[in-house]
């Protein structure tokens, strides 16, 4: 499995995570060179001084989890201080509620705003859509809202839903994706056969969080 190694980022964003399974990823992450680790805003200024800021691995942290409802400028302050606290990356949930609603037309503003505070800073956005509360439609459409507003990446799930992965959903989620915009993909349960045949597609990233006791 060493050869999917550069493609599995994990992902420790559970309610429950202690900081030793936090500690036991980062030691994955280092040891094994996987592709960077993510874990909730309050952990971001520690595995920052923990990873030093010459490390190839990603350190990465959610903004607006785990479901996307919160006013675009409490998005904004997150999205701030995860900034100073040294995130390398920043993955915004869409407001799925708003998508269901007459307001939809603030998701482009919200994500403009959001993806533009990013850049400033040179740092890769990635916007996650709750793909499992979408239709293939709306899928689609949501997947070309998130490319127009310029996101680096667009991920499947949350991962905070519970829902069992599936490879044919997964491949149709990267077939709607523009080839010149990367795909993550929530892969907990995945075999390392469905892993192979993702990162054969062209999937950038395997979102992967680490077995709880």
């Amino acid at each position: 499995m060493n050869h999917l190694f550069p493609y599995i980022e994990r992902t420790l964003l559970h309610p429950g995570v202690t900081i030793n399974q936090q500690y036991e990823a980062l030691d994955e992450v280092t040891q094994l060179g996987l592709a960077g680790l993510t874990v909730a805003p309050f952990w971001v200024k520690k595995f920052r001084r923990e990873l030093g800021d010459n490390h190839p691995a990603v350190l990465s942290t959610v903004i607006g989890y785990p479901f996307g409802y919160q006013r675009t400028e409490a998005k904004q302050a997150e999205l701030e201080w995860a900034l100073r606290d040294g995130a390398g990356e920043l993955e915004v949930v869409l407001n799925t509620s708003a998508l269901f609603s007459p307001t939809s037309v603030w998701l482009k503003i919200e994500l403009a705003k959001l993806v533009a505070l990013a850049h400033a800073q040179e740092t890769f956005f990635t916007v996650i859509l709750e793909s499992s509360l979408l239709d293939q439609d709306q899928t689609k459409a949501m997947i070309k809202l998130a490319t127009d507003a310029g996101a680096d990446f667009i991920k499947d799930k949350t991962g905070a839903l519970p829902t069992h992965f599936s490879l044919d959903a997964a491949l149709a989620f990267r077939r709607y994706v523009a080839k010149s915009v990367g795909v993550k993909i929530v892969a907990d349960g995945a075999t390392e056969a469905e892993l192979e045949q993702l990162v054969a597609v062209g999937v950038d990233r395997l979102s992967i969080s680490p077995l709880t006791p």
